[in-house]
This record gives structure tokens, C-alpha cells and sequence, in this order.
């Protein structure tokens, strides 16, 4: 986690080993705050758009959600989890 005073602003992590199993290219992901990933997952959807990782939790981080938006381009939102919410 990348932290300053008011706490977290970043993370970069290892790529897990299922993804470069799966051919995913080492990358970076920007991440979207949002105040509900499901229903953030959901409106992606309703406009257009694909849910390539659907809502999960992170313990002690949050729920995030991968989407593709209808131009190609993958995002992530999250729904930080209050201890870690800016």
C-alpha cells in the first residue's frame, strides 16, 4: 500500500499466477473510487459496457470490479472498506 497522512492513495502488488497463466501481460490498473461496487458493476452494464471481473472482496481492502467500458478501454472500480476509505 502507498500511504500518506491521510492514508492509503495507491497499491501495487505482484501479478498472481493465475493471470500470467492466462496470458495477461504485466500492467497497470487504474482504480476508480465508488461509493457501491455492485451497483457501480450494474451501471456499467446497463450502459454498455462488460463486467470482466465481477464484484469480489478484498479482505481488509474493499470490494473491487474490473469493467470494460464500450470503447475497449479496462478499469477498475472499488468500494473501499471503511478503516481504509480516504
Amino acid at each position: 500500500m502507498l500511504m500518506q497522512a491521510e492514508g492509503n492513495v495507491g497499491a501495487m502488488y505482484q501479478q498472481m499466477p493465475e493471470m500470467v497463466a492466462a496470458g495477461i501481460p504485466p500492467h497497470w490498473m487504474i482504480y476508480f473510487a465508488v461509493a457501491d461496487c455492485d451497483a457501480g458493476a450494474e451501471r456499467a452494464t446497463e450502459l454498455g459496457g462488460e463486467v470482466k471481473v465481477p464484484p469480489t472482496d478484498i479482505p481488509l481492502v474493499g470490494r473491487f470490479s474490473v469493467i470494460q467500458d464500450t470503447q475497449g478501454a479496462v478499469l477498475s472500480i472499488i468500494k473501499l472498506s471503511a478503516t481504509k476509505s480516504p
